[in-house]
């Protein structure tokens, strides 16, 4: 009897545990654009990388459409402050990221597995050369 109330104490517990984890990631996820570096990571879920993306635009908010280098750098020519120009350049950063992320998510995800694992090179190089041979046959 004892057994089973312990069991049930240290169940509830560790499934508390899991969900303040959940919760302190969202919090995370909000906060810094994890999901950048996330993307880099051969290891990374597919369907996490997704949520920390969301989750951080659901608090950001995107930067303007793009413009060209040529005009950002006169635009940046024009404006005194530093702070300004520093700003310019983050949104830079951020537009890039945003263009890698969705050119990383069309191209992985025809790799993704139903638990969200990502094919590793090894892999998708062995699917290519299946591939190769039925068509050559």
């Amino acid at each position: 009897m004892i057994r089973k109330l312990l069991l049930v104490c240290f169940g509830a517990i560790s499934i508390a545990a899991t969900a303040q984890t959940d919760i302190n990631k969202e919090k995370l996820y909000a906060k810094q654009p994890l999901w950048i570096d996330m993307m880099e990571d051969e290891k990374s879920n597919f369907f996490e990388v997704e949520k920390a993306y969301k989750i951080y635009w659901e608090h950001h908010e995107e930067p303007e459409g793009e413009h060209d280098v040529i005009g950002e750098y006169r635009e940046r020519e024009k404006i005194p402050s530093r702070r300004k120009q520093r700003k310019i350049e983050a949104e830079s950063k951020m537009r890039m990221a945003i263009r890698k992320y969705n050119w990383w998510h069309e191209q992985t995800l025809p790799y993704v597995q139903g638990d969200g694992r990502i094919l590793t090179t090894e892999e998708r190089l062995k699917i290519w050369e299946a591939n190769k041979k039925q068509n050559k046959q």
